[in-house]
């Protein structure tokens, strides 16, 4: 059993409220700091970090091929069931997704397939916007899983980005920024 550090108070700190005027000024000192404002999309975009759960994508191998094998593990396990898997075989004799569907409206973004799939084929990763006026779209086909960005391998920053107007919700990171300083992960005060 894990053990938390309590931190016990004598009788004379439960007379005098001294944990109660701790609170107290930690949140006056949050109140008269400077705000800090996410300027997202407009302006800027958060990249998580590597083991962040967002939308889901397929490996591929060097020919291009997906690495799944559609041993249907991963719609199995799935406690939403929301990914459809249809088997078949190619002219090499190898077994491969004919449909790999996953409904994001349905997931929970738990992981489950992640773990389950022998074949380390279908992982979570960075993307996070998958907000859209229609339910139907947020059923993902085999094509756009492989098309889908993978982890972020230097997660944690904020980038400078802008709302694409032309694809739809998401924003799009730019390669040079508009405003310098709009960095707000840099600005959170931060106890020491």
């Amino acid at each position: 059993m894990a053990r938390t550090g309590v931190k016990r108070s004598n009788w004379i700190g439960r007379v005098l409220l001294v944990d109660l005027l701790a609170g107290l000024r930690l949140t006056l000192g949050y109140m008269v700091s400077k705000t800090v404002t996410h300027h997202y999309p407009d302006y800027e975009k958060w990249v998580p970090y590597q083991r962040h759960r967002g939308h889901h994508f397929i490996k591929t191998n060097e020919e291009g091929e997906v690495n799944c094998v559609a041993c249907e593990l991963c719609s199995k396990i799935c406690p939403c069931d929301c990914i459809t898997v249809i088997p078949f075989e190619n002219e090499k004799g190898d077994r491969r997704p004919k449909v790999f569907d996953i409904n994001l409206a349905r997931c929970l973004y738990c992981g489950l397939c992640e773990d389950a799939c022998p074949a380390d084929a279908i992982k979570l990763g960075q993307e996070y916007e998958v907000a859209t006026h229609h339910r139907g779209t947020l059923v993902v086909h085999l094509e756009d899983l492989v098309k889908a960005p993978g982890k972020a391998g230097n997660g944690g920053v904020v980038r400078p980005a802008t709302l694409d107007r032309n694809g739809g919700l998401r924003s799009v990171t730019r390669t040079r920024p508009k405003d310098a300083g709009l960095d707000w992960w840099s600005r959170i005060r931060r106890e020491r």
